[in-house]
């Protein structure tokens, strides 16, 4: 668990820039701002993925719970990312 979470911080800075440009090139109506809206999504799930492959060894239930991981986890961290900056 120690090692997801580590992991998860690690991504977390460039997770929250891609979607957050992402949304921003949206509202513009630049429809590439969907490549950053994909990348950031793949950033929230990659540790998760990991984690808990190496947890269970399970390949596809990991995969399927971590992409439910990371749109939980990426969007929590788009919503709250004032209260993110400030804990810091």
């Amino acid at each position: 668990m120690t090692a997801v979470v580590i992991a998860a911080l690690l991504f977390e800075f460039t997770m929250l820039w891609t979607i957050g440009v992402g949304v921003y090139m949206l509202a513009l109506r630049e429809f590439t701002g969907l490549w950053f809206l994909v990348g950031g999504y793949a950033l929230a799930c990659v540790p998760w993925a990991f984690g808990l492959l190496i947890a269970t060894g399970q390949f596809w239930r990991s995969l399927t719970h971590a992409l439910w991981i990371g749109a939980v986890y990426g969007l929590v961290g788009f919503l709250f990312l004032d209260k993110i900056l400030g804990a810091l």
